[in-house]
């Protein structure tokens, strides 16, 4: 009989790129040729590239983003440029938390912005998005945008005395009260027009990472409300009917992950890091719909793969991460910003790749 070879184990290498210059926590962030782009959020107007192909690089300051700062904004490359869509902030010092329904666009070749004539058809904060190529994208997920900022205009515009019953009234109720997005809206580039594909048959998602593999995509983790995160990982594919919805998986960790990290490592889809808190899914079975409510909010840092329609735990992260930037380069992952135990900002700059091993 021939000889079976030995089973092929994976390995992950991490290789450390220079630090950010300053925190990035729920920013964006997106790959044009060889330099990668992150800002926003925590970081406010300011926006940071890094040319991997120059000898000895490091992060630059390039031009500030023009509008109001937005956090958990959808951030995407598509041909030579990178696209902001959404999140919220405040229009001005003064101005009480909103979600933006505006786009913008960074033009690589000349590191300049500009705000693109559209208006986003519903709230997109929180959503994820890929490039099915250089003119369309897809977008999945978003906080209902008036109930959104009905909230925050009551909790930031009361007594203080006022704010805790505000909060326990807007999460103490079932996740279908808070109407996340759940249809897939496809934005045309070239004409700047919107058109919904649908709606998915699952709830909306918000701060799930995604993942494109050929006609394949996959939605890692998220919330399905405020501290409350998907049970189930969400398989997508791509069609000439648009998108067909396959048989979710199972998530590989109780509670789940939001603001987790995502993407190709090799020939491998994983999901890294995230956040959670345990017992919040046990407290919402008995009814309890601010599930969260004291209970400690958990960083993960686990690396999990998609094996034979199962996620299975590959490696770990040198320390536990979340809601940062994840953006594929060459063969790798590369993990920018975000935020790690108590919610202290990660500056350090991780590039995960695989080396594989016999047993």
């Amino acid at each position: 009989m021939p000889t079976q070879p030995p089973p092929r184990l994976h390995q992950i290498i991490t290789t450390h790129l220079p630090a950010l210059p300053g925190e990035c926590v729920d920013g964006g962030g997106a790959r044009v040729g060889q330099t990668i782009y992150a800002g926003l959020g925590s970081a406010g107007h300011r926006w940071y590239c890094l040319d991997l192909s120059l000898p000895g690089h490091h992060w630059e300051r390039c031009a500030d983003f023009p509008g109001p700062p937005p956090r958990c904004a959808v951030v995407i490359a598509a041909g030579d440029a990178v696209y902001v869509f959404g999140g919220f902030g405040k229009a001005s010092p003064a101005a009480v938390t909103t979600q933006f329904d505006t786009a913008y666009r960074y033009l690589h070749a000349s590191d300049r912005w500009e705000q693109l004539n559209t208006v986003l058809p519903v709230g997109l904060s929180g959503a994820a998005a890929i490039a099915v190529n250089a003119s369309t994208l897809l977008f999945f997920g978003g906080y209902h945008r008036e109930q959104f900022d009905a909230f925050h205009r009551d909790l930031e515009t009361a007594e203080e005395r006022d704010r805790e019953g505000i909060t326990v009234r807007y999460m103490s109720r079932p996740i279908a009260r808070f109407n996340w997005n759940a249809e897939t809206w496809a934005l045309n580039l070239l004409t700047m027009t919107w058109h919904s594909m649908g709606t998915q048959p699952h709830h909306g998602h918000c701060k799930a990472a995604v993942v494109r593999d050929g006609a394949n995509f996959y939605l890692l983790g998220g919330e399905v409300k405020p501290g409350l995160n998907a049970s189930t990982i969400k398989h997508g594919r791509l069609g000439p009917a648009g998108v067909q919805w396959q048989a979710s998986h199972a998530v590989p960790v109780n509670d789940g992950f939001g603001g987790c990290f995502g993407g190709r490592i090799g020939n491998m889809t994983v999901v890294a890091g995230g956040t959670h808190f345990a017992g919040a899914w046990e407290r919402y079975a008995r009814g309890d719909y601010f599930a969260h409510e004291g209970l400690r909010r958990k960083w993960l840092g686990n690396i999990f793969v998609l094996q034979d329609r199962q996620w299975n735990y590959l490696d770990s992260l040198p320390c536990p991460r979340a809601n940062g930037i994840s953006i594929e380069v060459g063969d790798g992952l590369v993990l920018i910003g975000g935020d790690g135990d108590e919610g202290r900002p990660c500056l350090d700059t991780l590039w995960l790749r695989d080396r594989l091993i016999m047993r």
